[in-house]
């Protein structure tokens, strides 16, 4: 890719400034889920009929969000400051693993049989319908943007998965013929992977700031409860609201 000096400085400060903040907001998402886990344990005790599964489920999920928005950070801060051009396209392959592994975890892939059946046994599976879509269906309000970020998710298909793969197999494994890895550095677009890799990391970013609210609902549906550890919860919460 070329750019110009000052454009390069802005995209790594851009991406540091981004991480810096992520690893602010993971480490207190840690925290909350150890506070969560506390809560579990004193209701276990005091023998309440209380499910933390849901939210320790979103905060599970915004971790791995989280996460995965870091390393993209990462691998686009090596391959700005790479000497060297195969460092830069070692950085740029990573991003391909990453967005792959990435959507695979998220919503997974439907497969069709050889009789034209659709097979979605993978993708129901998956975090984002498994998860947050029945959490989501706990909380009716939030639907329509649990839909608007699942048909995003729908239309990032229109990306070549095909090649990803092909890419992402060849990156990860060290193949018997390493022609085949040869070849594809070579004929690696690194241009397209980061065009590629712009509309995820925008999902990605709607992603963590849904869960946010969407964790902050589930939590005032359990304060509704009028559960005796009240204060334990409002401690949860003003948790989760510093992590935004």
């Amino acid at each position: 890719m070329l750019m110009t000096p000052e454009t390069k400085i802005k995209l790594i400060e851009s991406a540091e400034k981004r991480l810096d903040l992520l690893t602010i907001e993971l480490e207190s998402l840690r925290g909350t889920y150890k506070t969560i886990e506390a809560s579990e344990k004193f209701s276990q005790n005091q023998k309440l009929n209380v499910n933390f599964e849901g939210i320790k489920n979103l905060i599970n999920y915004r971790i791995f969000i989280g996460i995965l928005t870091a390393d993209l950070c990462c691998v686009t801060i090596d391959y700005l400051n790479a000497k060297y051009q195969y460092q830069g396209l070692f950085s740029a392959r990573q991003i391909v693993v990453i967005t792959g592994e990435g959507y695979k975890k998220i919503y997974n892939f439907t497969l069709e049989n050889k009789q034209g059946d659709l097979i979605s046994k993978h993708r129901n599976n998956s975090f984002w319908i498994k998860e947050i879509g029945f959490i989501t269906n706990e909380l009716p309000e939030f639907k329509p943007r649990y839909d608007s970020l699942t048909q995003k998710l729908d239309n990032y298909l229109k990306v070549n998965f095909e090649l990803l793969k092909e890419q992402r197999d060849l990156s990860i494994h060290y193949d018997k013929e390493p022609m085949k890895v040869i070849t594809m550095l070579t004929t690696f677009d690194i241009e397209e992977t980061f065009k590629n890799m712009a509309p995820f990391l925008q999902i990605l970013n709607e992603m963590f700031s849904f869960t946010l609210d969407l964790s902050q609902g589930y939590l005032k549906k359990l304060d509704s409860s009028k559960i005796v550890f009240s204060e334990k919860l409002s401690k949860v919460e003003g948790i989760i609201t510093k992590s935004k």
